[in-house]
């Protein structure tokens, strides 16, 4: 006589991980989590994988780009400024961080393609304006050299 044992059933995998509420203990944690409680009530059902993503309205990978925006914002409305007040070192600076955060955001998980999108026009903008800041030094320099040739005569 044979026994076959009964096999268990394979265990059940952890459902995935979601937007989880802050863990600080500070009174601003406290504060955005009773928020978020109040907000998830009224949040309708087809808007609730967004809500409850990784990188939804519930976590900082969310609020971070949309702040962020104010950069790109500021950047566009620097093309209004006239072209000897740039600041080369500073739209140097926001222009590589634009490219490097645009890489690391695609790197990082969840993959946040909202940090992506806003970290790469933080970064066109500022090379826009690093190529207005050239331009600009060129043509001065050119005017410096026509002042400083002599006047041909006849």
């Amino acid at each position: 006589m044979s026994s076959t044992a009964v096999q268990p059933p394979p265990p059940v995998p952890p459902p995935p991980p979601s937007a989880a509420p802050s863990a600080g203990k500070g009174i601003h944690s406290k504060l955005y989590n009773g928020m978020i409680g109040a907000a998830d009530k009224f949040v309708p059902a087809k808007l609730r994988p967004l809500w409850m993503h990784p990188a939804g309205p519930k976590t900082i990978f969310f609020w971070a780009p949309v702040f962020k925006w104010g950069l790109v914002a500021a950047g566009l409305s620097d093309l209004a400024r006239p072209a000897d007040t740039i600041s080369v070192s500073g739209c140097a600076a926001l222009a590589a961080t634009g490219i490097i955060w645009s890489r690391y955001s695609l790197v990082i998980i969840p993959k946040n393609y909202s940090l992506f999108a806003v970290n790469l026009f933080v970064g066109i903008t500022q090379v826009v304006q690093l190529a207005r800041a050239y331009h600009y030094h060129q043509s001065q320099e050119k005017l410096k050299q026509e002042q400083q040739q002599p006047a041909v005569q006849n």
